[in-house]
């Protein structure tokens, strides 16, 4: 409901900004655009001009009372004066703020093979649900490639009259990713999560935790049961930076940025199974329930370039900057079983130490901190409708060298012996087992938003 009423907003926020990019300009102000000009003789030639519509302004200083100080000391000039320079004399109204509404897609995350399928009439009991030969459903591959929707809030103030710097604060989301299987199957098909199994007896071979079977090559089998696992994704993150002019032309000017940048990166992977066999006496129930937490958060300096170049009431911005800092990468792993409705330990790809002692496995929080780079860049075209008001459309990109994913720490290499509350057997494997992996990982934004200037 949260994702449904957020990109029907940004839709309406859309058509909205589209009428007004495409509305005649004359309609919010047609002198918006005239030059201003501290030479009278400059004026007056624009002024005069064959075909010339528009009239300059003549800003420069005729009063030999001048001080100096952004204001004529003449009694006409008071706090209130809309000159020029007494207008941008308050830090209110040499501010600015903006709100763009992001087309949001970012770099797949990677998930093991986590459900499989099958038909029993063809497997026996022993294959059923086993790689490579059994149907994936669910894992295998990427998700969270899709579109999603996404917002982002600009403001900042000049330090100056005369514009050469600025501080600026930026702060972005996107409405999530959520990723979700759910299966359920008294029989046919088959159902099961597979692992590579690493308990005494058959460490090394492909195997798997069989939910539903029934009615197949194997006669006597009656499991029935279900599977529901979700992949979840958030990103928001923000920045504050100060902007100072390098160099300046008539129609464009470079700017140095410099400031702090954070950001956050969660990413959760949640498995449940639930199974009860027919074929046993008392008909048993077993539940699963595995669960890895992973939370990137990243603190960095920035430095850049920030360029802009004018036409009009068009004008193109074009920004590149990178920081460098800590990205502290924190995971947690938790699980749970039942046997009957009793809980009994870990889950499948979590478990925690054996009753009888044995490896500890991968049940637990850890954390470490890394030197991460993060690239940004930005093209982004702003159109003057008013001379407070423009519309904005751009691209931009982000780059993070290393993150922690939910699917790239699950160990599907499994130690069987110790599923629901087994004892650890000499000669089975230390798995499942935790170790730190990571990835890069990209976010691409298509954005359209307002501007508006004090």
């Amino acid at each position: 409901m949260r994702a449904v009423t957020m990109k029907s907003t940004f839709a309406i926020l859309t058509l909205f900004l589209a009428a007004t990019a495409l509305a005649p300009r004359q309609s919010f102000g047609q002198y918006a655009w005239v030059p201003v000009y501290t030479d009278a003789a400059a004026t007056e030639a624009y002024n005069s001009a064959p075909g010339q519509t528009g009239y300059a302004t003549y800003v420069g200083e005729d009063s030999e009372e001048f001080d100096g100080k952004g204001k004529g000391s003449d009694a006409g000039c008071k706090g209130d004066c809309e000159c020029p320079r007494c207008r941008h004399d308050s830090w209110v109204n040499r501010s600015f703020f903006g709100v763009e509404y992001l087309q949001w897609w970012n770099k797949g995350r990677r998930l093991p093979a986590l459900v499989t399928g099958g038909n029993p009439t063809a497997t026996t009991f022993a294959a059923a649900g086993v790689l490579p030969g059994a149907p994936i459903l669910f894992g295998g591959g990427d998700v969270g490639q899709d579109l999603k929707a996404g917002g982002r809030l600009t403001g900042g103030f000049w330090l100056d009259d005369c514009e050469t710097s600025a501080l600026v604060v930026r702060a972005y989301g996107t409405e999530g990713d959520h990723s979700q299987f759910s299966a359920s199957s008294v029989g046919n098909p088959i159902l099961g999560v597979p692992f590579v199994d690493q308990s005494a007896a058959l460490g090394g071979l492909n195997n798997a935790l069989v939910l539903a079977y029934a009615g197949g090559l194997t006669p006597g089998i009656d499991a029935q049961g279900s599977v529901g696992a979700k992949a979840s994704n958030d990103i928001f993150g923000g920045e504050i930076f100060g902007r100072t002019l390098l160099d300046q032309g008539t129609d464009y000017r470079i700017d140095l940025l410099g400031g702090y940048q954070m950001s956050r990166i969660d990413d959760d992977l949640e498995l449940n199974t639930a199974l009860q066999r027919f074929d046993i006496g008392g008909n048993p129930t077993f539940t699963t329930t595995d669960l890895f937490d992973v939370e990137n958060e990243y603190h960095a300096g920035t430095i850049g370039l920030m360029g802009e170049f004018y036409n009009g009431p068009l004008t193109v911005h074009m920004m590149g900057k990178v920081g460098i800092g800590n990205m502290n990468q924190r995971v947690s792993i938790s699980g749970s079983n039942t046997v009957n409705g009793v809980p009994t330990g870990g889950g499948l790809f979590a478990q925690d130490q054996a009753a009888n002692g044995g490896p500890t496995f991968n049940i637990g929080n850890y954390q470490r901190d890394l030197l991460v780079w993060s690239p940004e860049a930005s093209i982004k075209a702003t159109y003057c409708v008013s001379d407070c008001l423009s519309v904005t459309v751009g691209y931009s990109l982000l780059y993070w060298t290393r993150v922690a994913l939910a699917g790239d720490q699950v160990d599907t290499n499994v130690n069987r012996d110790v599923l629901f509350d087994g004892p650890y057997l000499a000669g089975g494997g230390p798995n499942p087992e935790f170790t730190f992996n990571d990835t890069d990982f990209w976010v691409q934004t298509i954005d359209i938003g307002l501007l508006l200037s004090f």
